[in-house]
């Protein structure tokens, strides 16, 4: 049975695996009780999961999102998705990424609605997509790494620079839902 932990939602670059962030990132969920969701795919996504299920001693699971279509409707190459430290892959007949604004629908609804907390480390189009629904939402969030990865983000949000902020904003973020 899957333990009531709250969920942190990571996102950031599928292609850049930013191991300087990611990897002590996927440590601090797993040290402190969260389950992690991803976009279940390469890059961030791939570095920050396998650092959270190396850690032994942890209660959550690693949780991801697997797009099955591409913008033209051909099915994902199975060798892209899932990433392999995925322990519950949630695969949905949504796109990689919205197509316009018009046809907004992708696994970047699922990822944001699913997280109680987003942590955002640097990406593209995809990331600042799962921004902007991040702030439709009002999910709690924070985005880790340099000033100059988030420039071409369209919304300003809180960033930090170490891993302790990003454990205040969880532990604060996620008080609510461990009462």
């Amino acid at each position: 049975m899957i333990s009531r932990l709250p969920i942190i939602g990571v996102m950031g670059s599928h292609q850049k695996e930013w191991p300087e962030l990611a990897v002590p990132l996927g440590k601090l969920i797993a040290e402190h009780g969260y389950h992690l969701l991803t976009g279940a795919g390469g890059g961030v996504m791939a570095s920050v999961s396998k650092a959270f299920v190396e850690y032994q001693h942890r209660d959550g699971m690693c949780i991801g999102i697997v797009p099955t279509q591409e913008y033209n409707g051909a099915l994902v190459p199975s060798d892209e998705y899932p990433n392999p430290y995925l322990e519950l892959p949630i695969v949905t007949p949504l796109d990689n990424k919205a197509l316009s604004d018009t046809v907004p629908y992708s696994r970047n609804y699922v990822n944001v609605m699913t997280s109680n907390a987003l942590v955002i480390l640097p990406g593209d189009h995809g990331t600042q997509n799962e921004v902007s629904l991040g702030l439709m939402f009002k999910k709690p969030m924070v985005m880790l790494g340099p000033e100059k990865a988030f420039e071409k983000f369209p919304e300003k949000h809180t960033r930090v620079d170490t891993i302790d902020e990003v454990k205040v904003f969880l532990e604060k973020a996620t008080a609510e839902f461990r009462k």
